[in-house]
Protein backbone atom coordinates (compact mmCIF):
# COMPACT_ATOMS: atom_id res chain seq x y z
CA UNK A 1 0.00 0.00 0.00
CA UNK A 2 1.08 3.51 -0.65
CA UNK A 3 0.49 5.86 1.69
CA UNK A 4 -0.95 10.11 0.90
CA UNK A 5 -2.35 11.44 3.55
CA UNK A 6 -6.06 10.64 4.83
CA UNK A 7 -6.02 7.83 1.62
CA UNK A 8 -3.84 4.98 0.40
CA UNK A 9 -3.61 3.61 -3.22
CA UNK A 10 -3.75 0.02 -2.60
CA UNK A 11 -2.09 -2.02 -5.47
CA UNK A 12 -3.13 -5.56 -5.75
CA UNK A 13 -0.32 -7.12 -8.30
CA UNK A 14 -1.15 -9.07 -11.27
CA UNK A 15 -1.43 -13.07 -11.13
CA UNK A 16 -2.24 -15.28 -13.58
CA UNK A 17 -5.84 -15.03 -13.16
CA UNK A 18 -6.13 -11.32 -12.35
CA UNK A 19 -5.03 -8.08 -14.19
CA UNK A 20 -2.91 -5.69 -11.91
CA UNK A 21 -6.23 -3.92 -9.57
CA UNK A 22 -6.13 -0.63 -7.52
CA UNK A 23 -8.14 0.86 -5.21
CA UNK A 24 -8.42 4.27 -2.50
CA UNK A 25 -8.94 3.21 0.83
CA UNK A 26 -9.06 5.72 4.01
CA UNK A 27 -6.16 5.48 6.63
CA UNK A 28 -7.03 5.45 10.27
CA UNK A 29 -11.08 5.74 9.64
CA UNK A 30 -12.83 4.90 12.59
CA UNK A 31 -16.97 4.99 12.15
CA UNK A 32 -18.82 7.36 14.58
CA UNK A 33 -21.25 6.11 16.74
CA UNK A 34 -23.95 5.67 14.17
CA UNK A 35 -21.54 3.91 11.97
CA UNK A 36 -20.60 6.95 9.53
CA UNK A 37 -16.62 7.03 8.66
CA UNK A 38 -15.78 11.27 8.55
CA UNK A 39 -13.40 12.05 5.95
CA UNK A 40 -12.95 15.65 7.69
CA UNK A 41 -13.57 16.76 11.53
CA UNK A 42 -16.49 18.87 12.40
CA UNK A 43 -16.14 21.86 10.62
CA UNK A 44 -17.62 25.97 12.04
CA UNK A 45 -17.25 27.89 8.72
CA UNK A 46 -17.15 27.37 5.00
CA UNK A 47 -13.64 28.62 5.23
CA UNK A 48 -12.71 25.28 7.32
CA UNK A 49 -14.45 23.06 5.32
CA UNK A 50 -12.96 25.04 2.27
CA UNK A 51 -9.34 24.13 3.39
CA UNK A 52 -9.71 20.14 4.43
CA UNK A 53 -11.76 19.91 0.76
CA UNK A 54 -8.48 21.76 -0.85
CA UNK A 55 -6.12 18.91 0.90
CA UNK A 56 -8.28 16.17 0.46
CA UNK A 57 -8.20 16.92 -3.06
CA UNK A 58 -4.66 17.25 -3.24
CA UNK A 59 -4.21 13.73 -1.68
CA UNK A 60 -6.44 12.50 -4.39
CA UNK A 61 -4.27 13.98 -7.10
CA UNK A 62 -0.96 12.35 -5.65
CA UNK A 63 -2.80 8.93 -5.42
CA UNK A 64 -3.55 9.59 -9.29
CA UNK A 65 -0.17 10.11 -10.31
CA UNK A 66 0.72 6.99 -8.12
CA UNK A 67 -1.60 5.27 -9.77
CA UNK A 68 -0.42 5.88 -13.25
CA UNK A 69 3.03 4.77 -12.49
CA UNK A 70 1.59 1.96 -11.76
CA UNK A 71 -0.23 1.11 -14.74
CA UNK A 72 2.29 2.28 -16.47
CA UNK A 73 4.74 -0.09 -15.07
CA UNK A 74 2.50 -3.68 -15.53
CA UNK A 75 1.61 -2.10 -19.05
CA UNK A 76 5.22 -2.08 -19.61
CA UNK A 77 5.33 1.68 -20.36
CA UNK A 78 7.18 2.89 -17.40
Amino acid sequence: MRTAGMFVLNVEPETTAMPTRVSIALTGAVPDHQGVLHVTPNCMSLDELDGYINALQDDLDVIRVQARRVFATTMGHA
